[in-house]
């Protein structure tokens, strides 16, 4: 914020943003901006990495505006894509496939959606957004608390609906704002209760708190349903990278899913989208989607051009459509995959696939860690330093090196086991070795898709 002062309204906008361009808020940061400054966004919760500290920067950027009437930026004229966020596309799904063998610890779905009729066209880094629908038995225990019938009306985004179907489809009950805290503390009867609120209202909450335990635990605030919905967070899509090659699958895009399932405090807890997929939606039936484009993680525009993939557990999903994409396409260039999990007995993924690829020299390398397969845990950043010397000269040929997956513990990692590579074969010093992936970032060799 201090080196956007002074600068214009839009750019103090994006300033606020995590500037990740992940495109969860279906938008990039810069357009999300735009369309904030521009008045066609009143949502200003939508930056995921930012969370509430960009929410409530830019519910300051704004206010202050409106009292200065800063002029917004004429729009650049770009069209927007037929489906969006806001106009999502009524796919049908056509198959969900569990992938994790009996006994895993993981539940990963390989999920078709058909796209036809809808001239969506993807390539391969591209994800697709996915507009879910709550869990109908969380979305009743929430109106019976309240005592709501589920019939109430109430206002959302796109207009009038029940109290049940909103719940359903237009707002966030596992995760609710300030704003809705606010609301509960307003109401509650008990000072004690209400000065707990408050405080949560004005920091976070817990991690995995959702609105039916936040009820749960505070008996005395019992809401209007129609003064609550509102104010809850607009149920966002979900993100997944598509893994499939529209060249193989036409009017297809595939997906990997990792189910989310958990217990706390005594009930079970399921992702929003992961247990859409995996519990409620069946062959032939209605998933929302849109196209989320990349505008960078993306295969070299070079065929004979080397790859690196590093993309352990779901992380693979891009890494299977660049490989359906190469094979398609007849490319040369050498390519190398590094896929990790817990068992290979019951965690390798897409594995007939793959090893068929090596087959067929489409896969050049294939390098796995099963972390649980040992007694010491070997990772897949393990495998890159065992393979360093192959690793750096790959590099030294012009390879491009992707990672794809979590991003607080995988990808660091990763970096670092890079970096040491670099220290390590290409006898370069600490400091060198931060320029050299530098360099490999800004020429666009060094790409990541983490989450």
């Amino acid at each position: 914020m201090q080196l956007a002062e002074g600068r214009p309204y839009e750019l103090r906008l994006m300033a606020a943003m995590g500037q990740m361009d992940c495109g969860q808020c279906g938008y990039l940061c810069k357009s999300y901006a735009e369309v904030i400054a521009r008045g066609e966004e009143e949502d200003l919760t939508l930056c995921v990495p930012g969370g509430k500290a960009t929410a409530r920067k830019l519910k300051e950027l704004v206010a202050e505006a409106s009292r200065v009437r800063v002029p917004p930026t004429a729009p650049t004229g770009a069209l927007a894509p037929v489906y969006t966020r806001k106009n999502p596309f009524s796919a049908h799904l056509k198959e969900v496939m569990r992938l994790t063998g009996e006994g895993s610890v993981k539940d990963i779905r390989h999920v078709v959606i058909d796209l036809s009729g809808s001239g969506i066209t993807y390539k391969p880094g591209d994800s697709l957004g996915v507009l879910p629908r709550n869990c109908p038995h969380l979305v009743d225990e929430v109106l019976g608390v309240l005592g709501a019938t589920g019939e109430e009306t109430v206002e959302t985004p796109t207009g009038v609906l029940s109290s049940r179907e909103a719940l359903l489809e237009a707002f966030d009950i596992t995760k609710p704002g300030d704003e809705a805290i606010a609301v509960l503390a307003s109401c509650a009867t008990d000072p004690v209760e209400a000065e707990r609120l408050k405080t949560l209202s004005q920091g976070d909450p817990e991690e995995g708190q959702d609105l039916l335990e936040l009820l749960e635990e505070h008996p005395c605030a019992r809401p209007r349903v129609e003064d609550l919905v509102p104010r809850l967070g607009r149920l966002r899509p979900r993100l997944y990278s598509i893994a499939s090659s529209l060249k193989v699958h036409k009017d297809e895009v595939h997906l990997t899913v990792a189910v989310v399932r958990y217990e706390r405090k005594h009930r079970a807890r399921k992702g929003v989208a992961s247990a859409f997929f995996a519990d409620r939606l069946y062959p032939g039936d209605t998933v929302k989607v849109y196209l989320q484009p990349t505008y960078s993680f993306q295969l070299p525009r070079r065929d004979d051009a080397p790859i690196i993939m590093v993309g352990p557990g779901t992380g693979v999903a891009p890494f299977r459509a660049f490989l359906e994409e190469r094979k398609a396409r007849g490319a040369k260039g050498k390519t190398w995959l590094f896929f990790g999990n817990p068992n290979a007995a019951t965690d390798f993924f897409y594995q007939s696939e793959l090893e068929g690829y090596l087959r067929e020299g489409v896969l050049t390398r294939l390098d796995t860690a099963f972390s649980r397969d040992q007694r010491n845990k070997i990772y897949v950043q393990h495998r890159m330093i065992q393979n360093s010397k192959e690793l750096w000269a790959w590099l030294q040929e012009g390879a491009y090196f992707y990672v794809c997956g979590d991003a607080s513990k995988m990808a660091p990692d990763v970096d670092s086991a890079l970096h040491r590579i670099a220290v390590a074969q290409g006898r370069l010093s600490e400091d060198g070795a931060v320029e050299f992936v530098k360099r490999l970032t800004a020429e666009g060799r060094y790409l990541r898709d983490v989450y």
